[in-house]
């Protein structure tokens, strides 16, 4: 058995302990504050912070001719605003205007379809009867994509719009953004291409 004299007893070293200890939670609790601290910052800044999402691609829209009651002057501007109610992201569109040979861009082509009898009414007798006819005509609407110069895909839908209502036809703006939807939209024509094997281009 060891024994100790009280008064020999080193009490040196539990302060040296005890010390060392105060010192290391002193430590513990700066880190800790400097986490809370740096946590608070990044949750306070994270709405602000940037993200990597992609610029919208700006597609120029131009139209081969006019439709009964809206003419070709203000086709591309019609086409556009009703591109832009398809809610597609990605994508931003403007008028072509002079531009009609625009790396990207979308070309609309729209043709009358023949009536029950087999005749087919052309544009220019349309446009001249317009302000006299209301009456409903089958049209068939392609709208062609091209990227960097390049021909990709091709969208063709049948409509029936109302003759001489032009950009007040409702049924015009829904074909166009519907259209525009298969097209562009995250399940249309565009989104479905492999990019290692286009579909051959049909003619343009």
């Amino acid at each position: 058995m060891i024994s100790f004299r009280k008064d020999k007893f080193d009490f040196h070293l539990p302060r040296q302990a005890m010390a060392a200890y105060r010192k290391l939670r002193h430590r513990l609790r700066v880190s800790r504050s400097a986490l809370i601290a740096g946590l608070t910052l990044i949750a306070t800044n994270a709405p602000f912070a940037p993200t990597d999402a992609a610029e919208p691609i700006t597609l120029k829209i131009g139209a081969s001719r006019g439709l009964p009651g809206l003419h070709h002057s203000a086709l591309s501007r019609f086409l556009t605003a009703h591109m832009a109610e398809a809610g597609l992201t990605d994508w931003r569109f403007e008028p072509a205007e002079g531009d009609v040979s625009a790396p990207d861009r979308v070309e609309w082509t729209f043709r009358l379809n023949p009536y029950a009898g087999g005749e087919v009414r052309n544009f220019a007798r349309i446009m001249m009867d317009e302000r006299t006819f209301h009456r409903h005509c089958p049209i068939t609407i392609e709208a062609r994509l091209y990227r960097n110069g390049q021909y990709q895909i091709l969208v063709e839908r049948q409509a029936i719009i109302n003759e001489g209502r032009g950009p007040e036809d409702p049924d015009l703006a829904d074909a166009v953004a519907n259209v525009t939807q298969s097209l562009l939209g995250p399940s249309g024509a565009y989104r479905a291409i492999d990019t290692r094997q286009r579909p051959d281009s049909r003619a343009r």
